[in-house]
């Protein structure tokens, strides 16, 4: 009798085979959503409560990668030896990292820290000696924030008495009215990496480096876990479990520069190096294109000779670590070009896109998207009418809100683009929303409303990271791999896990605020910078000075430097130098992670020298290894600081 007659062996093989040929399933949708909303709640905790490592800092949060991870390497295995019909196949697996990515981008550093802080600043920190009263209360429409009635902020920042219930009743109407303007640049995010995808994808080949590592780890039938991987992971792991015995023997010596590097200056003139050996962004970095990593350190290093010299002759080049004031113009004249390249370049694709949108033939097909063109050019088109309209009620002036909603986007594609062509997992913005558009129109040509809605948008961008798009833009990839009549409810569950996650963030924020305190939080965000963005516009409405014209010529000498390393890369092949380097060059983010790059570039360098692309592929396990150890470690060292030190844990994760 042939094997496959015998009806227990057909059933084995027919169960076995099953996850494999499984699409995007209703669970696989509901999984994405857990994940969000799980990493949502375990980075506040982790962050607010244990006060341990910073889970949201880069563009994979370490959130999502280790909740990820957990399902991908150890439960799904498992299910898959005990009952493998239960098993989640790879392609409901890239769904629910398709959400975990989105809810990663979420809490904390992502959304809600800077949402929410700013949304209850300027009623909770007013005081008579810094005149917010006077300056900011006039021109905040009721519906903007909430206020402090019956101490409800003064509960929320410094906690509220025992067995108090969250006081909803001032919460409600601004964050319904907030909702609506995140929900719309959620939209405007989304439509806009639909429309991009194909151009990026197939037509500019854009690697997404920080993708690789995590989908070879996904797919377990790979033969990626060998001797390589695992020397790899004891690396990792060992590092950091070996530097965890500091925590309960102070005077136990460090393997050194791995938690906390020192800077090292060469000149007291000179911005510093951030020495800090970062085995995330190492992991990540192997797999990005090798003339990146060189252009990204070399373009540092050029930052920092050129910055000395003009410190040591009056100028205000740089603070001792990133650059700063007036010369950030230069890379900001750069990331505007970046951007606009970008743009025309895909021209030829966009006009095809318009075309389908309006019925009309065109040599494109969207039956690859996760949503037709005409539907996500209409999202992108009324969403972002939406955000105008909305920053126009608030008290904007209708010229203010549209240049504010483009500096917006601008912040937006960049940093995607950065993150999906580079493989960085820490990036930013040169320069702020709310810097820019104040700068361009100059403070004596704003109102006082328009500055105080300036001041709230302050935390739309994530402090330059982006908010949610680089994100987005990324599971819009992830979309790609599925089957293509399944690509809408990968959409579907970008959707949920977007709207579960906010709400879980939202809500447990404010439970932990009124629990504990949110000053207690020891948060960026929510306590500092959401007072930053108001303590600008303050110094602005008391001090309208003239704009001298340095910012716009540095803005035209950064267009035309990267005009030329652009024109110089896309005519020579030959040409060693990547224009994002330069675009990028200075900025905080960035040169906190410039050591780490160019320990890669030497790594990658010496093994493609050596062997080539054989030799390359063969250490890719290796490096696959150090970035499960690592979050492996960073996992050892959250339970331990939830177990021994809660509320003084250890940060061990961040830039």
């Amino acid at each position: 009798m042939p094997p496959t007659s015998n009806p227990l062996i057909a059933y084995h093989s027919a169960s076995a085979s099953e996850p494999a040929r499984r699409g995007v399933t209703l669970r696989s949708i509901l999984l994405a959503v857990l994940v969000s909303v799980g990493a949502c709640v375990w980075v506040n905790y982790i962050e607010y409560v244990i006060h341990a490592s910073r889970m949201t800092l880069s563009h994979f949060p370490m959130g999502s990668l280790m909740t990820y991870l957990t399902l991908a390497l150890i439960l799904n295995p498992l299910c898959r030896k005990l009952a493998a019909r239960y098993a989640l196949s790879p392609t409901e697996l890239k769904v629910t990292l398709a959400g975990g990515l989105v809810g990663g981008a979420i809490p904390s550093v992502g959304l809600t820290g800077y949402f929410l802080g700013a949304i209850a600043a300027p009623y909770y920190f007013a005081t008579p000696e810094n005149q917010w009263g006077e300056f900011f209360h006039p021109y905040i429409p009721q519906w903007l924030a909430p206020r402090n009635v019956n101490h409800a902020l003064d509960h929320l920042f410094e906690g509220g008495p025992p067995g108090m219930d969250i006081p909803w009743e001032v919460w409600y109407i601004p964050l319904a009215a907030w909702m609506a303007l995140i929900t719309a640049l959620f939209v405007a995010s989304t439509s806009l990496s639909v429309i991009l995808r194909r151009q990026w994808v197939e037509s500019e080949r854009l690697s997404y480096p920080i993708l690789r590592p995590v989908l070879d780890l996904t797919d377990r039938e790979k033969p990626g876990f060998t001797r390589r991987f695992w020397i790899g992971f004891a690396i990792a792991l060992g590092i950091i479990s070996w530097n965890m015995i500091h925590y309960f023997v102070p005077g136990f010596p460090q393997i050194p520069n791995i938690r906390w590097g020192p800077w090292v200056h060469f000149e007291r003139y000179f911005p510093g190096i951030w020495t800090r050996i970062n085995m995330f962004t190492i992991s990540f970095a192997y797999f990005a294109n090798i003339d990146v990593l060189f252009s990204l350190w070399f373009f540092c290093v050029l930052f920092i000779l050129r910055s000395g010299i003009l410190n040591r002759y009056g100028f205000n080049a740089s603070s001792t670590y990133t650059t700063t004031g007036e010369f950030a113009w230069l890379q900001l004249g750069g990331f505007v070009t970046l951007v606009g390249w970008g743009l025309w370049i895909a021209r030829h694709h966009l006009r095809s896109v318009m075309r389908i949108a309006i019925g009309r033939s065109a040599p494109l097909d969207d039956a690859d998207e996760m949503m037709k063109y005409r539907t996500a050019v209409l999202g992108f088109i009324l969403s972002t009418l939406f955000v105008i309209f909305w920053f126009w009620r608030a008290g904007m002036g209708i010229g203010v809100a549209c240049l504010s909603v483009l500096a917006t986007l601008i912040i937006f594609l960049g940093v995607s683009r950065i993150v999906a062509e580079v493989g960085l997992v820490f990036v930013c913005t040169p320069i702020g929303q709310q810097e820019i558009v104040t700068r361009l129109i100059g403070p004596r040509n704003l109102s006082g409303p328009s500055l105080t809605v300036l001041a709230f948008s302050n935390a739309l961008t994530s402090f330059g990271k982006g908010l949610f798009m680089p994100s987005v833009v990324h599971a819009t990839k992830i979309a790609d791999l599925c089957p293509r009549e399944d690509r809408p409810r990968v959409l579907t569950a970008i959707f949920l896990a977007f709207a579960a996650g906010v709400v879980a963030s939202i809500a447990y924020t404010l439970y932990l605020g009124y629990t504990h305190g949110a000053y207690n939080f020891n948060d960026f965000p929510f306590t500092r910078y959401s007072r930053s963005g108001f303590a600008n516009a303050l110094s602005k409405m008391k001090d309208p000075a003239v704009e001298t014209s340095i910012r716009p010529i540095l803005l035209g000498i950064g267009a035309a430097a990267m005009s030329i390393l652009t024109f110089l890369k896309y005519r020579f092949p030959w040409w060693p130098l990547h224009p994002v380097g330069f675009a990028i060059a200075g900025i905080s983010y960035v040169h906190f992670s410039t050591f780490s790059v160019f320990i890669a570039w030497c790594i990658k360098f010496i093994i493609l020298r050596i062997g080539g692309a054989a030799l390359y592929r063969r250490y890719i396990p290796f490096f696959l290894g150090i970035l499960t150890g690592y979050t492996t470690g960073v996992g050892l060292s959250l339970v331990v600081d939830i177990v021994w030190f809660p509320g003084a844990g250890h940060s061990i994760h961040g830039y």
